[in-house]
């Protein structure tokens, strides 16, 4: 043997050591950067996320551990053990929160303790690592803490599949308990046992079939979120299509009567509500509604509303008659919502409104000749927790040039870059400031005056009529 045949030995036999866990590392590296990566960009469950913290920190610590990684970076001696210990010591904290994500706090809070008890055990561990420089007793409750939490992991994963339930958690068993037999020979001084020592550790290899398990379960549960996600989202678009058929497409057409109305939702799918009847050329009733909340179940009370307003065509002209009959035909189906409307007829021939309201916002009248905006404030209780609500109607004459507005509580309620509601005041003064534009224009202006700058709180709607 030539002296040039012993190196050659040498580092055949570090090849042969370090090499397969080497490929470990990176193929778990690579493993964690698509977790994170696919938690990042496509899926919006946690459990990949915590996937991926998890392998990249265990990668880490393998290359760390790893002399040809080591020696490829030029960092011989025992300085790498310092960060090989602290990122021992973290590493088990986004198992233990991927196993919080998936299970809950688990049975009687254990998981939970068990997330804790890591996170504190970390901290301290830490700062004895930094301060004191000694590893011993840090090292064994590391071990006692990983072992408990497998223990832990695989009791409730048993007890899942005994009750037939979570099926993603259920698929874990098998990787637990390789993982869970490779971590005990590991760490098995911590309980005492003795045997031969192989001086190779082989806990990589459990944990790559742990890696299997945890990202097979986290993609399947991925996918199954977003194929919910996908249906909410299906049924919201039908939500929406629904909702848009419930507001009026076109506005009435009645001579000496000219009208205007917006619709700005503050989601995809709201509660506001507006809609007309027509009767004849000479009487208009017009309603304005708020469904308490937001999303698809005001949505669904606000095409409950359209079938009780339109089914009240013969008493079209007492609007309180209306508010009356709706609330009778909507007791006790609104499941704790509330409906709030103004309702008003406009009888063109006799040049009067009759308004009648149910927790709404009062009507404004603006009075073009007088310079004044007057509040037609009546109101009766909202519209469904109440069966026997009674309302009543106010009479109002107007005059050529007049405008009518209904509106709801979102216009008052808005916020401006100041902080401060528009309130009512304002609106006012701003009805007042507009008088003389056109109703399409008047409102236009208004919701951009609202919408500048502010924050939208609630859904917006606007029906102006103006009396010609």
């Amino acid at each position: 043997m030539t002296s040039d045949d012993i190196p050659r030995q040498v580092a055949s036999a570090a090849l042969r050591a370090n090499l397969p866990f080497f490929a470990i590392a990176c193929i778990t590296l690579v493993a964690g950067i698509a977790c994170l990566l696919l938690a990042r960009l496509r899926s919006r469950d946690r459990l990949l996320f915590w996937v991926g913290i998890f392998s990249v920190l265990y990668a880490i610590r393998l290359l760390i551990e790893n002399e040809l990684a080591r020696d490829a970076f030029n960092s011989p001696g025992l300085g790498y053990l310092g960060w090989n210990a602290a990122l021992t010591y973290i590493i088990a904290i986004p198992f233990a929160a991927f196993a919080r994500e998936l299970f809950g706090r688990g049975w009687k809070g254990t998981i939970a303790i068990w997330l804790w008890l890591e996170m504190a055990f970390a901290l301290i561990a830490l700062t004895v690592l930094l301060t004191a420089h000694q590893t011993y007793w840090t090292d064994i409750v590391n071990s006692v803490l990983i072992i408990a939490g497998v223990l832990v992991i695989l009791f409730h994963v048993v007890r899942i599949r005994r009750e037939g339930g979570n099926p993603f958690a259920a698929s874990l068993a098998w990787p637990i308990v390789i993982f869970g037999a490779f971590v005990v020979f590991q760490n098995r001084y911590v309980l005492g046992v003795r045997g031969i020592s192989s001086g190779v550790n082989l806990e990589p290899i459990g944990f790559l079939v742990l890696l299997a398990g945890l990202a097979t379960t986290a993609v399947r549960r991925a996918i199954a979120t977003e194929r919910k996600l996908i249906d909410v989202e299906q049924e919201l678009a039908t939500a929406r299509r629904i909702q848009r058929s419930i507001i009026p497409q076109t506005l009435p057409v009645l001579p000496s009567l000219r009208l205007a109305a917006r619709y700005q939702p503050m989601t995809s799918v709201a509660g506001d509500f507006y809609d007309f009847l027509k009767c004849g050329d000479h009487l208009l009733t017009i309603l304005v509604a708020d469904v308490s909340g937001h999303g698809v179940p005001a949505a669904l009370v606000a095409s409950m509303l359209k079938v009780c307003f339109a089914a009240q065509r013969e008493t079209a002209q007492n609007p309180a008659e209306i508010l009356a009959r709706i609330n009778s035909m909507l007791r006790g189906s609104l499941g704790g919502q509330y409906v709030t409307a103004s309702c008003a007829a406009i009888n063109i021939e006799q040049r009067v409104i009759l308004y009648s309201g149910a927790g709404h916002p009062p009507a404004l009248l603006l009075r073009k000749n007088a310079g004044e905006v007057i509040e037609l404030d009546e109101n009766g209780l909202f519209l469904g927790p109440f069966p026997d609500s009674a309302y009543a109607n106010r009479s109002v004459p107007f005059d050529r040039g007049d405008k009518l507005l209904l509106y709801t509580d979102g216009i008052v309620e808005a916020t401006g870059p100041d902080g401060r509601e528009f309130g009512y005041e304002r609106l006012e003064q701003f009805v007042l400031q507009a008088a003389s534009e056109e109703p399409a224009a008047l409102i236009d202006q208004l919701i951009r005056k609202i919408s500048n700058g502010g924050a939208q709180q609630d859904d917006l709607t606007v029906v102006l009529a103006q009396f010609d």
